[in-house]
């Protein structure tokens, strides 16, 4: 609670105390209001990079038609999982992600997009190699997309982070073939929630869980607004079963 003022009942509040709680009240909504728009020019600062980037690369102002990966990348990065590179004990020949499966899913394709890149790719540069590999998507918006594919190289612990591109683990193969594909112990927007809810001494609204699970350091590309969708579908998921709200805010199950 705030102070003595909040545990009175709102009858017996004085004219002054009244004040006193608007004046809090506007306060808070303030720093959330701050965090979200900070949260907001963040993520857009990244994507913003990120195109900046890719017309860097094209060599041409206002960007063209980019060359294939394949043309684009450092002759210096082909390893062991590059094309055309010689086997090794840590990428026998014939290695695929799509391979001898009955059903393909968006993180396989992804997989299979950096195991035939020759350097590091963003987010981008992965979403517009996907059909080159066989990926077919349904959606019709291609940020939409994006942010999937963002979103699936955040979650899987085969792919790793370097300077705002992304590669394959070290630990992406065995010597029969790839291993299994994992999510990372704590990628979930539903573990972040938990988390979030955990530390907090009084339920959330839903804005409120959307600028702390960015804090708290889930990566995502989406924007404040959309967070703040997927969180509430979250909360709705598990709703009575990890979490409880009281009509506005949300806490963890079994607290009160």
């Amino acid at each position: 609670m705030f102070s003595k003022v909040t545990e009175k009942n709102i009858q017996d509040l004085t004219v002054r105390e009244l004040e006193e709680l608007l004046e809090r009240k506007k306060g808070n909504e303030t720093i959330a209001e701050l965090i979200r728009q900070r949260d907001h020019l963040r993520l857009e600062l990244q994507r913003v990079e990120d195109q900046i980037e890719l017309i860097e690369r094209s060599g041409a102002p206002g960007g063209t038609t980019e060359r294939p990966v394949a043309e684009r990348q450092d002759a210096s990065y082909r390893g062991s999982y590059a094309p055309g590179a010689e086997p090794t004990a840590d990428s026998p020949a014939g290695h695929s992600f799509l391979a001898g499966k009955r059903k393909n899913n968006l993180k396989d394709y992804i997989a299979q997009v950096l195991l035939q890149a020759r350097g590091p790719l963003s987010a981008s540069e992965i979403q517009r190699e996907l059909p080159e590999v066989g990926y077919v998507s349904s959606s019709t918006n291609p940020r939409s997309f994006y942010n999937t594919v963002f979103q699936a190289l955040q979650r899987y612990d085969i792919f790793v982070k370097e300077k705002k591109k992304y590669r394959l683990s070290s630990e992406a193969f065995r010597e029969d073939g790839v291993r299994e594909i994992l999510p990372k112990k704590k990628t979930r927007l539903k573990d972040y929630i938990t988390d979030v809810l955990d530390k907090s001494k009084s339920p959330l609204k839903v804005t409120e869980i959307a600028s702390r699970v960015v804090i708290a350091g889930y990566d995502t590309d989406l924007e404040m607004e959309e967070l703040s969708q997927r969180v509430a579908g979250t909360l709705k998921k598990y709703l009575n079963k990890d979490f409880d709200w009281d009509s506005q805010r949300y806490r963890l199950a079994g607290r009160s």
